[in-house]
């Protein structure tokens, strides 16, 4: 099973957000490891990409990128956006 990290400027970034943000980030991203993070809310056909970008929250309001490296089991955050942030 998939695991996830910030990288150094995600961690900067994550540590400016209000706590509630935190936890949603958190409850998407193990929801994001749980599977093939590589399929998570990918679209039908579309292609496969290592590099992802998706919306979280509970309006779909953040944008989280990570890489996913298979080798490692790893799901690396790489940004996060907030509106206000």
């Amino acid at each position: 099973m998939y695991h996830w990290e910030v990288d150094n400027v995600a961690d900067l970034q994550l540590a400016s957000l209000p706590d509630q943000v935190k936890r949603e980030l958190a409850t998407f991203m193990d929801a994001v490891v749980i599977v093939d993070p590589m399929e998570y809310q990918r679209s039908p056909g579309g292609p496969r990409k290592p590099l992802r970008t998706l919306y979280f929250g509970l309006q779909n309001e953040g944008l989280v990128t990570f890489l996913v490296h298979p080798p490692d089991d790893l799901v690396l955050v790489t940004r996060i956006q907030w509106p206000g942030e």
